[in-house]
C-alpha cells in the first residue's frame, strides 16, 4: 500500500537525512578502513585494496537494498550515518589491531508514509531481511566465481582479483550472519520476529559456505 506524505512531513524528513550519499559514502570508506588495518599494517597494499573493495560493496549493497525495499513497500526510508558508530569502529580497529571491529556506522531509518502511520511487522521483516539477504548474493556470486577458476587455472586470476573475491565472499557472509543474530537491534530480531522459517533458511545459507568452502589466502 503507498500513501501520499504530506508536504510538511517530507521536507522534516529531507532535512533529517540530508546529504544521504556522502553520509553513505563516509560510512562505507570509514568501515572498510576499519576492517583493513591488519593489511595496513602488514604492508600488503593490494590485499588493503581488495578489502576495501570487499566491504564497500558489502556495506552499500546492504543498506541500498533496506532502502529499495522499504521504498518499494510504501515507507520513506533514509540512510542515516553514526558518527559516534564511525569513531568507534576506527578507534577499536586500531587498538585491537583489527582483531575487534564494531561495525555499526549507521542505518537505514524507515518512516510510514503518513505522520502517525506504523510499519506493520511482516513489512519491517522483510526490509530488515533484504540487507543480509544482499551480502548472502553477493558471497554466494564470489564463491560460484572462485570455484569455476580454481577448477580451471589459478593462473586465470590475478592475484588482486582472487583476493577481492574471496574477500567479497567472506565479508559478506560473515557480515550477513551477524546481522541475522535475533537480538535487537540487529536485522535477525526483526526477521525472526516475522518468519522464523525465513530467518532459518538466511542463516543457514549464510553459514554453510564459511565452513565448507573457508577459502583464505
Amino acid at each position: 500500500m503507498y500513501y501520499d506524505i504530506s508536504p510538511y512531513y517530507e521536507r522534516r524528513i529531507r532535512r533529517m537525512f540530508s546529504n544521504e550519499l556522502k553520509q553513505l559514502l563516509i560510512s562505507a570508506l570509514a568501515i572498510a578502513i576499519a576492517f583493513s588495518i591488519r593489511e595496513i599494517l602488514s604492508l600488503n597494499y593490494l590485499k588493503v585494496l581488495a578489502v576495501i573493495v570487499a566491504v564497500a560493496f558489502a556495506f552499500i549493497f546492504h543498506e541500498i537494498l533496506h532502502r529499495y525495499v522499504a521504498k518499494k513497500l510504501g515507507y520513506y526510508a533514509r540512510y542515516q550515518m553514526w558518527p559516534t558508530g564511525l569513531i568507534l569502529a576506527l578507534v577499536l580497529s586500531v587498538v585491537t589491531l583489527g582483531r575487534v571491529i564494531f561495525a555499526a556506522p549507521g542505518a537505514v531509518v524507515v518512516f510510514p508514509k503518513l505522520p502517525f502511520g506504523v510499519i506493520d511487522r511482516r513489512d519491517y521483516g522483510k526490509i530488515a531481511a533484504s540487507g543480509p539477504l544482499a551480502n548472502i548474493i553477493l558471497g554466494y556470486i564470489a564463491l560460484v566465481i572462485l570455484k569455476i577458476f580454481l577448477i580451471g587455472s589459478l593462473n586465470t586470476l590475478t592475484y588482486f582479483t582472487l583476493s577481492t573475491l574471496i574477500y567479497i565472499k567472506t565479508i559478506n557472509l560473515w557480515l550477513a550472519l551477524f546481522n541475522l543474530i535475533p537480538f535487537p537491534p540487529l536485522d535477525g530480531s526483526k526477521v525472526f520476529a516475522w518468519s522464523k522459517v525465513v530467518w532459518a533458511i538466511m542463516f543457514i545459507l549464510a553459514a554453510l559456505p564459511l565452513f565448507i568452502f573457508p577459502l583464505t589466502l
